[in-house]
């Protein structure tokens, strides 16, 4: 499978910055959240990939779906994706957009794994010692993970503090195997 990411970069970055210059950082957010959403819907993909429509008949479809609820930049984001048959981009272009808000605003992105759902008490524990590490604005996401058989995995930015079960018993093999 091909990666989007180099693909979705510059359409995100362009984006981002025509929202910067009209100061609609947020707003633009929103709209890219409502169409990447929209585009892991399976009726939205297979009128994406329906080769009967036309790409100008793809882009007007679109555009009625999200009517409402975008802005006319997004709508034209969707004809310029159509016309270069990159439609399926908009979910990643979503995700390094707010990467790029993120960045903007000096925040963090943290990601928790657990095997299981921690308590409301665990979890505030949890995201207070993060927030007093990585700042009180960071955006702190949970996410299941049953494979890890147990403790917690952090992912920030790029970076990975694994304090699973799995994880020890991975570093365990690997030691034992030199």
């Amino acid at each position: 499978m091909i990666e989007l990411t180099p693909l979705a970069r510059p359409y995100a970055k362009a984006l981002f910055a025509s929202a910067k210059d009209s100061n609609g950082l947020e707003e633009m957010a929103e709209e890219l959240k409502i169409m990447a959403t929209a585009s892991g819907n399976e009726g939205v993909i297979n009128t994406i990939e329906n080769p009967v429509l036309s790409r100008q008949e793809v882009v007007d479809i679109l555009v009625k779906l999200f009517e409402e609820s975008v802005s006319d930049t997004s709508k034209k984001l969707l004809e310029i994706l159509a016309e270069n048959k990159r439609l399926n981009l908009l979910e990643t272009i979503y995700l390094i957009y707010k990467d790029l808000l993120e960045s903007h605003k000096g925040q963090n992105s943290i990601e928790v794994f657990v095997a299981v759902d921690p308590g409301n008490e665990a979890k505030d524990d949890i995201e207070q010692k993060l927030k007093s590490k990585y700042g009180k604005d960071a955006n702190i996401f949970f996410s299941k993970d049953p494979a890890m058989m147990g403790g917690l995995s952090i992912k920030i930015g790029d970076e990975t503090l694994d304090l699973s079960i799995r994880g020890k018993v991975n570093k365990l093999v690997n030691q034992l195997n030199f």
